[in-house]
């Protein structure tokens, strides 16, 4: 009777933890697939997330964007007939946000994307691999990351595998460059 106890006990600490710690799982409302999308037909990031060059945060593809290339000719595919669903009725296709940054910490996609030329891949982890949204974040971030990349004073070389001394410009360690 002892074991029973303990295993209920261990089962209502860990749902409590998961309650409470754990990040829930997120449900997109289609099953895209980044590696059709960044693997084989070789769009870029920003091809779909347009915002991330120019704007603080990356953004989601809207409908029309989707539609673009999903529109026209018979499908069998049921994430394409969502997405047509979703233009007939002339709604945004409800994205859900995955990962999320805590709020006291300020984040420009454009500073690190367009002016650092840093991977998306560098803070959001290998998503050219997945063949269906991630429910959670494929890295978590920790203040430790952000520094050291910030301490490097490096950036991914454009031409391909490396990284670039980035001397000419000081990359800014100051608390309040990234906190409020």
């Amino acid at each position: 009777m002892k074991w029973v106890g303990v295993i209920g006990v261990v089962a209502v600490a860990l749902l409590t933890w998961g309650f409470w710690w754990g990040e829930p799982a997120v449900k997109q409302p289609i099953e895209y697939p980044h590696k059709t999308h960044v693997e084989q037909l070789k769009l870029p990031c920003t091809g779909c997330h347009q915002r991330a060059e120019k704007d603080n945060v990356a953004g989601r593809p809207p409908t029309a964007l989707c539609l673009a290339c999903h529109a026209g000719g018979e499908t069998k595919s049921e994430e394409v007939k969502k997405i047509r669903a979703f233009g007939e009725k002339g709604q945004e296709i409800p994205w859900k946000r995955v990962w999320r940054l805590p709020s006291h910490v300020f984040f420009s996609h454009r500073t690190h994307v367009a002016v650092a030329n840093v991977k998306c891949q560098t803070c959001h982890g290998p998503m050219e691999t997945l063949a269906r949204p991630p429910a959670r974040p494929l890295k978590t971030l920790a203040m430790n990351n952000c520094i050291g990349c910030h301490e490097q004073w490096e950036r991914p070389n454009e031409k391909g595998a490396g990284v670039v001394k980035t001397g000419a410009r000081h990359v800014s360690t100051d608390c309040n460059t990234c906190h409020h």
